[in-house]
């Protein structure tokens, strides 16, 4: 470099210092500084210029909006999951409840035994609610009915417990 190009690269130096350069006059001081040999007198700011070079944008870059068709696309991806994800958890949050209200129930169907709880809820529902309808007509019934009913149910012999019951009604 000779003594003008010198000069005029130390006061483009102090331009930038004082916030008066542009975006070109920057970009050459970053090229200038990194190059392999400099006079000693600007040798010094080698450091400072690497500095603020490797900050540097590499241009300008402008946002790249996503296509409303690709927007769309991923919108309903992202609605399918979801969707998914929560029927999985919904199914597993039932079988859940079932195995904490139900767990050890089995039903035996043409002999085999079935015991997956998702299969038989029907089944124990229809058997509970048999239940309970048993359960509101002995409510119902008036002691005395109910002790008739105690002491028929405690007779074996079948012919004796139906002259015994002709002869309660």
């Amino acid at each position: 470099m000779n003594n003008n190009e010198i000069k005029h690269t130390e006061k483009l130096i102090e331009r930038f210092f004082n916030g008066d350069t542009t975006l070109a006059e920057e970009r050459s001081l970053y090229r200038l500084f990194s190059r392999g040999v400099l006079p000693p007198e600007l040798e010094k700011y080698r450091p400072v210029f690497a500095g603020f070079g490797s900050m540097q944008a590499g241009g300008e870059h402008r946002a790249r909006l996503m296509p409303a068709f690709r927007r769309a696309v991923c919108g309903t991806a992202a609605a399918l999951v979801l969707i998914f994800g929560v029927s999985a958890y919904l199914n597993y949050h039932e079988d859940r409840m079932l195995a904490r209200v139900y767990g050890g129930s089995y039903v035996i169907e043409n002999g085999h035994r079935i015991d997956d709880l998702s299969m038989i809820k029907t089944d124990i529902e229809t058997a509970l609610g048999e239940a309970r309808h048993i359960e509101e007509h002995i409510e119902k019934r008036s002691p005395i009915e109910q002790a008739e009913q105690d002491l028929l149910n405690s007779i074996d012999d079948p012919d004796e417990r139906k002259r015994i019951s002709e002869m309660l009604n």
